[in-house]
């Protein structure tokens, strides 16, 4: 067990890491295009395949990441008005289920996109970076997704077990 911990700690890592420097990146690359446009009057040609790209990693390694930390968007509402332990794990229960569901299908669909990507061989029009580098972000941003929401339900259905036979979980 401490191998998976360290590994999935290092994953982590990873993640805050590439999500800062893509978010350094992002907002570096528009002020020194605005400077660049702006001020000096010159275009730096292909910038804007370069933000793409880091856009790609910041937004679906900074959602994986925050699902691992629970800071993702959601609407829960039931649990606050719900009194019924079981009633209100089981919701829960069901909502991670259909919240794993969805990320498995787009993690699939993710995979297929990055199968694409490869088989296309497309190419950025100006740098002729490979569209795979940006592209291949949404595959691994909803596979973690998936890993983390798994993981998730997992725990909810503990709760639930705990919560049926009557054994306090909180």
């Amino acid at each position: 067990m401490g191998a998976i911990k360290l590994i999935s700690n290092k994953i982590l890592t990873l993640q805050e890491t590439l999500a800062v420097l893509c978010s350094v990146f992002i907002v570096l690359g528009v002020g020194s295009g605005a400077f660049f446009r702006y001020v000096l009057g010159v275009s730096f040609h292909g910038l804007e395949e370069l933000l793409v790209i880091g856009s790609f990693w910041m937004y679906f390694i900074g959602a994986s990441y925050a699902s691992h930390k629970g800071k993702h968007i959601s609407a829960e509402v039931f649990s606050v008005y719900c009194s019924n332990p079981v009633l209100r794990y089981s919701v829960s229960v069901l909502a991670n289920f259909i919240t794993v569901s969805l990320s498995v299908l787009y993690t699939y669909y993710g995979w297929e996109f990055l199968m694409w990507s490869f088989d296309a061989d497309g190419k950025t029009s100006r740098l002729q970076i490979p569209l795979v580098f940006g592209h291949s972000a949404v595959f691994f941003g909803f596979f973690l997704m998936s890993c983390y929401f798994f993981n998730d339900l997992m725990g909810e259905m503990k709760k639930l077990k705990a919560a049926y036979y009557g054994k306090p979980t909180e």
